[in-house]
């Protein structure tokens, strides 16, 4: 059984795991074997393995040129160029081509190619040294070859690698230049087409950086300057109008426009001062315009963030309406400009009524119709069709109606041409502008591409370079002494786990961190490993009175020592009847009883004392001299002092339905003048077995709490040594006379307890012998054989009982009941409680159970099975027997099928 507990600290668990590995040990010799099996395997292996060389060369991936066309790092290419080259290095062209060119592998080249590639694939290596280097080597059982099949792999290597950026190089330096005439051509036809339109529409000019060709603009007023606003009243004029009338006019409109705009435009102030000219006036309209672009992308931002009644986002509409205005005024101050102000006009732009208005827009109807007028007659044919136009308001101012602002076909027709000419401008211009840009990427990638294509072809760009040719190897790689050891290594490392996995598997209890982590009952003591000893010499008892059996029967003495002839029944009957009414009865009483018998009697003729009787002369202290003689309970203490002769010692208790007399008696005792009885069982004993043997009478005085207490002494199995634990705790528990005890025969089937003790017993004190003749119906005082003071014994005389079936009568629980009353412990020696229902029946009479499981034998699994069949009413405890320095291997040793030794 080997586990950790859960439940203690960790000092608790390491030590714990540290006993478990120790436990390794007792499979040592398993280990032994597996580790010389597989070092003569290994060195079988290392005798018919061949020599293997191993030579690498190291290539470095350089930068040598940086053309600018690859984003990453050089350190994320060589990465990215590791797996790359290791797939061209195993393909299987590649190594099909070694694999002939040097004859490698002929058997398996002869039946297959892919064979010998795929043999090929096992003994080449190629793995990154660092961030730039790589290394690849081969292996093969010549050395020479191994060098020369090395090299020719790097310089395939570096050939392929070489081919593949030249043509790269080269098939995209021709992409990226037909790319480039594709995006010259583009770049031609936008400027053709943006040409053209200027040619048409020579109102609409570039920039002054744009062409050396734009015209250069003039200050108003001079000679062949257009007209401000011509542009957008008349921007199908393709030449600037020669006319000084026509040139008035058009001032004039201008000015009427001007006026209607800065009416319209909310932030135009009066008198307030104009920009100096048309170009200052256009940037601050330009100005305005990218601050509303800005001012509403940054709401549009916000928007996407807050709601539009978040204070940020009022805010930012609060400056898009601000930034509309200033447009709108900038808008309105182009057009003073154009129409040749310098500033505001004071009462006009902002007394504009609705009279005023009308008369503008008429006014403004008017010059449109008479400037149309002029230029049909000075174009030769540009009649438009606003001659109609006019004609109803000048019948109407003709018949003295006021004019009235209506809109006509032809200024309709003026504005809708304005947008178009604008936004196909704009659009132009931006098909240029995409187009350069498109021009000025497609160079900087064909310049790269040129860079990239030359450096390949001279082999100065990003390449592959021998940084270390292929070597020579001078040791072998896979040696016969490196086959060894490594065998040896796999061979040790094997054997110790085999034996570390049978411990883990040992379902065996070695000491008490085993029980613990069962989880069932708890362990009371740990008794330690004793040493071996000899069995007791065997020892005749001396019988009380001669009772029953003659001298020298069986069981009994020969010829005590105290008088020969001592085999006649003293006077008044057998010891079992009661005693003659002359003769005083020693009786020890049942807590609670009293005596019932006075001083002994020393007024006896000799020459009326019956055959054996002591002489005068003998000791009287504690001996009754009526017929032998009688040793008192205060003064009985054996071994201290050999005693002759012992009488009847009677237990009487007070009241008892069933006897007139006594109900249990004392019919002889263990005199041993020469040793120490049977507690040469504890002599000599360690102290740390004797410290166990204390704590557990230690644990029964707690449960016993002054009251009798009925002990039975049971294990899981056989040869576990429950006989002699039981016997050394009634010994413990007799010591110093500090109770009475009495250690019963419980294992009717296998009797053990007297053959432990060294005691010859006479037949008519077997425990089933007596249980019988109570079952027959004969009522009898129980017998039982005093071996101290404070120690008797209920055994059986030979290692077969006379009557086994005896411990399942009612008889067996009567006979407990009776012996608990005359005793403070009550101690049996149980059977096995697996195989058999006898441990059951002896539960049942018994007020406490104590388990013993030994330890290197029982099976966690069968002290866990016994503890079910017994059930948790009355188990006291496990103590765990013969715990050893060190876990050893035991097994059940048995004579004649049942176990033999101190064992059982």
């Amino acid at each position: 059984m080997s586990s950790l507990s859960t439940e203690s600290t960790p000092r608790e668990r390491l030590d714990r795991a540290i006993s478990v590995l120790g436990r390794v040990r007792m499979y040592w010799r398993g280990a032994a074997v597996m580790a010389a099996v597989g070092l003569a395997i290994s060195f079988a292996l290392a005798l018919a393995t061949k020599r293997v060389w191993r030579s690498e060369a190291t290539i470095l991936y350089r930068d040598t040129i940086q053309t600018g066309r690859d984003s990453q790092s050089s350190t994320a290419r060589a990465a990215r160029l590791g797996s790359k080259l290791k797939d061209a290095l195993t393909a299987r062209g590649t190594l099909a081509g070694v694999v002939e060119a040097f004859g490698l592998y002929p058997e398996k080249s002869a039946r297959s190619m892919v064979e010998a590639v795929e043999e090929m694939k096992n003994h080449v290596g190629f793995r990154a040294q660092s961030s730039d280097t790589y290394v690849i080597s081969f292996t093969h059982d010549d050395p020479h070859v191994a060098q020369e099949v090395a090299a020719r792999l790097t310089q395939i290597l570096l050939d392929d690698y070489r081919r593949d950026s030249l043509g790269t190089a080269t098939m995209t330096r021709d992409f990226l230049r037909k790319e480039l005439a594709e995006a010259s051509a583009k770049v031609d036809q936008a400027s053709r087409a943006l040409a053209t339109f200027l040619a048409k529409n020579p109102q609409f000019q570039w920039g002054l950086n744009d062409s050396p060709y734009a015209p250069a603009p003039q200050p108003l007023g001079s000679p062949g300057a257009p007209a401000p606003g011509a542009a957008r009243a008349l921007p199908a004029q393709p030449a600037r109008p020669a006319d000084p009338q026509l040139a008035a006019l058009e001032r004039q409109l201008a000015r009427v426009e001007a006026l209607l705009g800065a009416a319209r435009s909310p932030a135009t102030v009066p008198g307030q001062p104009l920009p100096p000219s048309v170009v200052e006036a256009q940037r601050a309209r330009t100005a305005a315009a990218a601050a509303v672009a800005s001012a509403e992308a940054a709401l549009a931002e916000k928007l996407t963030t807050v709601t539009s009644i978040h204070p940020d986002a009022i805010a930012a509409q609060r400056r898009v309406e601000a930034a509309k205005s200033q447009l709108a005024a900038a808008e309105g101050a182009l057009g003073l400009v154009r129409a040749g102000l310098t500033e505001v006009p004071i009462g006009e732009a902002r007394a504009l009524t609705p009279a005023r208005r009308a008369a503008l827009t008429a006014e403004r109807t008017a010059l449109l119709r008479q400037i149309a007028g002029l230029r049909a007659r000075t174009g030769g044919g540009r009649a438009a069709a606003g001659d109609e136009a006019p004609r109803a308001p000048a019948e109407g101012a003709a018949r003295g109606e006021a004019p009235r602002a209506q809109p006509s076909a032809p200024d309709g027709g003026a504005e809708e041409r304005v947008i178009e000419l604008e936004t196909e401008w704009h659009r132009l211009r931006l098909d240029l502008e995409r187009a350069r840009e498109y021009l000025k990427t497609v160079q900087a990638n064909e310049r790269a591409a040129d860079l990239s294509a030359d450096a390949a072809e001279n082999k100065s760009e990003t390449e592959l370079d021998v940084l270390d040719p292929a070597y020579l190897p001078s040791r072998p790689d896979r040696g016969r002494g490196r086959v060894f050891f490594a065998g040896a290594a796999v061979t040790f490392f094997f054997a110790l786990g085999v034996a570390g996995a049978r411990v883990l598997l040992n379902d065996t209890l070695y000491d008490g961190g085993d029980v613990h982590a069962l989880g069932g009952p708890a362990l009371l003591a740990a008794m330690p490993e004793l040493p071996a000893r000899p069995p007791l010499r065997e020892r005749a008892i001396v019988p009380a009175y001669c009772a029953v059996e003659p001298p020298g029967g069986p069981g009994y003495a020969a010829d005590p020592p105290g008088g020969p002839g001592c085999g006649a029944e003293p006077p008044g009957g057998p010891a079992y009847a009661s005693e003659p009414p002359d003769r005083p009865r020693y009786a020890t009483e049942p807590p609670g009883a009293v005596e019932s018998s006075a001083a002994p009697s020393s007024a006896m003729p000799a020459e009326g004392a019956p055959a054996g009787a002591a002489p005068e002369d003998a000791p009287r202290d504690g001996l009754d001299l009526d017929d032998c003689e009688v040793v008192d309970r205060s003064s009985w203490s054996a071994p201290e002092a050999p005693l002759a002769w012992v009488g009847v010692r009677s237990f009487a208790r007070a009241g008892s339905p069933a006897f007139d007399g006594p109900e249990v008696e004392i019919i002889g005792a263990d005199l041993d003048p020469d040793g120490h009885g049977v507690f040469e069982l504890l002599r000599g004993a360690p102290a740390s077995a004797l410290a166990a043997l204390r704590v557990l009478r230690h644990r029964l005085d707690q449960r016993r709490a002054g009251a009798p207490l009925v002990v039975a002494v049971v294990s899981p199995g056989r040869a576990e040594g429950k006989t002699a634990l039981a016997v050394r705790l009634a010994m413990t528990l007799a010591e110093a006379e500090r109770a009475r005890v009495l250690l019963v025969e419980g294992h009717l089937a296998c009797p053990r307890v007297a053959a432990t003790l060294g005691l010859r017993l006479p037949a008519h004190s077997s425990f089933s012998e007596q249980l019988r003749r109570r079952m027959a119906g004969e009522i009898r005082p129980l017998g039982v054989i005093a071996v101290s003071q404070s120690l008797s014994v209920l055994a059986e005389p030979s290692l077969e009982a006379s009557y086994p079936a005896a411990l399942h009568s009612v008889h067996f629980e009567a006979a407990m009941r009776t012996l608990r009353r005359y005793h403070d412990y009550v101690v049996i020696d149980g059977p096995p409680v697996l195989g058999s229902g006898d441990a059951n029946v002896i539960e049942d009479a018994s007020d406490g159970i104590v388990l013993v499981a030994r330890a290197s034998l029982t099976q966690a699994s069968s002290l866990t099975r016994a503890a079910e069949q017994l059930g948790d009413r009355r188990i006291l405890g496990v103590v765990l027997n013969d715990v050893a320095p060190r876990p050893v291997a035991r097994k059940r040793i048995c004579i004649d099928g049942e176990p033999a030794g101190q064992s059982i």
